[in-house]
């Protein structure tokens, strides 16, 4: 038994100990994710609009069905011949017919170009509706991958505070030894003790924000993440291919989906102006029916129109609806300038979605460029001013150098420290939202960068 404890115990610390990656976190948001489940829902709505219209020029067929019970009374046994009694007869003092007709009718559309245009309108809206969830889908990607690496950020930025912190105790314990022996001043403890006090506020507020960024990830995935694998110190510093940027560019404007259902979107507004318009042009429609009566009269019971007994009466007909619509109070032609003012509403929308796309596209490109400079010239400040900082401290020692440098120095270090983790993060993000804006964004670069990912924990 007591083996068994101990074996659940190591499973449930492995458990616990297990550093989640990229992919599986974005696996988890994939089917948690709400944003992600309405982009879903949206589109399986939209989709059903296709069908719905096309309803409409489709045969309808519709079965009636009415049964009666007719009671007819007679208070004499003398009839006029206007009563359509049959002479010879014997008339009961009551009659009851029961009779139940059936219909079948079958109405369709010969010309309506009101419901074509709405048919050729909703298979836009479906395939904008193909695009924004597509575009969803990419975004995902990158909401997941901005808030996973946030917290990688986060975490590095609180054991840079966090060493900071112990470096300014350190020298705050030195400053005040070194006042009770009388080699500093007061004025030395109290600047020590500001910056140690400063590197504390620093660490607090590092922490709160680690924990507000892993909440910000449960939000999306619906699972809180203790521990997340963390970015190698060596991943690949590469330029994006091809080498140039109008090539990006003009991938982003052709591909991008979210360009691509605003041109949908437009196609439809497109389309709903000759829906609009065809309220002046005639209609035509076919009609069939099929109208089978079934009856049964008692009590023996005969008039001029009615045999005795049960009977069958089968009626149908064949027509064709011509409409020509006249006057509709202005109404159509009030509809057609509002569809048409829609669709130039619906052009400038996507005007602004390429040119916006374009811009993202470039800045993402130069950005990549740009931070792989960063990275280096960051990686190399780190160096020196850790350098520096040792030679201040050495000198400090000694009574060559004072405290308010190496704090400042010490101050640096932190912020070269944090501006390197600042860069590598950004740079990560950039390429991902190059290829969103490209519209190439795919599962296999969520793979290739979680290769560049170890296990590991806080």
């Amino acid at each position: 038994m007591k083996k068994l404890f101990l074996l659940a115990a190591l499973l449930s610390w492995q458990m616990s100990a297990h550093a989640a990656d990229l992919l599986e976190v974005y696996q988890q948001a994939q089917s948690s994710d709400p944003i992600f489940q309405q982009a879903i829902a949206t589109r399986l709505s939209t989709r059903e609009g296709m069908p719905i219209s096309l309803s409409a020029i489709l045969p309808n067929i519709n079965v009636t069905a009415n049964p009666s019970v007719t009671r007819s009374g007679f208070s004499g046994t003398n009839f006029s011949t206007t009563s359509n009694v049959t002479p010879g007869t014997i008339s009961p003092r009551n009659n009851t017919q029961r009779a139940y007709t059936l219909t079948l009718t079958v109405t369709q559309t010969v010309f309506n170009f009101a419901q074509f245009f709405a048919v050729a309108g909703q298979v836009a809206l479906a395939k904008g509706a193909d695009a924004t969830l597509n575009a969803a889908l990419q975004n995902l990607m990158t909401r997941v991958a901005s808030a996973y690496f946030a917290i990688l950020l986060d975490e590095e930025n609180l054991s840079y505070n966090a060493s900071s912190k112990i470096a300014y105790a350190k020298q705050l314990e030195q400053a005040k030894q070194q006042y009770n022996v009388g080699l500093k001043t007061l004025t030395d403890v109290y600047t020590a003790q500001a910056s140690y006090d400063s590197a504390k506020a620093n660490y607090i507020a590092a922490q709160t924000k680690l924990a507000n960024d892993r909440e910000n990830l449960r939000v999306i995935t619906g699972v809180y993440y203790p521990q997340l694998s963390t970015l190698s110190e060596d991943f690949p510093l590469v330029d994006p291919k091809p080498a140039v940027v109008d090539a990006w560019v003009n991938k982003a404007i052709s591909q991008n989906w979210t360009i691509k259902a605003a041109q949908y979107n437009a196609e439809s507004a497109k389309q709903t102006i000759h829906q609009q318009f065809a309220g002046h042009l005639p209609t035509v429609s076919f009609q069939g029916t099929l109208d089978r009566q079934y009856f049964d009269n008692t009590n023996g019971y005969t008039t001029l129109n009615q045999r005795n007994g049960p009977g069958t009466q089968t009626d149908r007909a064949i027509q064709f609806n011509l409409m020509m619509p006249l006057f509709a109070g202005g109404g159509v032609v009030a509809q057609t300038n509002q569809a048409t003012y829609n669709y130039q509403l619906a052009q400038q929308q996507l005007e602004q979605t390429v040119r916006s796309t374009a811009n993202t596209t470039r800045q993402s490109y130069l950005n990549i460029l740009s931070g792989i400079s960063q990275i280096h010239a960051d990686k190399e400040a780190v160096k020196s001013s850790k350098s520096s900082l040792a030679g201040m401290e050495a000198s400090y020692r000694v009574g060559t150098e004072i405290l308010v440098n190496v704090l400042n120095q010490q101050q640096k270090v932190l912020q070269a420290q944090t501006q390197y983790a600042n860069d590598r993060y950004a740079f990560v993000n950039n390429i991902l939202a190059l290829k969103q804006a490209a519209g190439t964004l795919s599962f296999d670069d969520l793979r290739a960068i979680n290769r560049w990912l170890v296990s590991g924990g806080e």
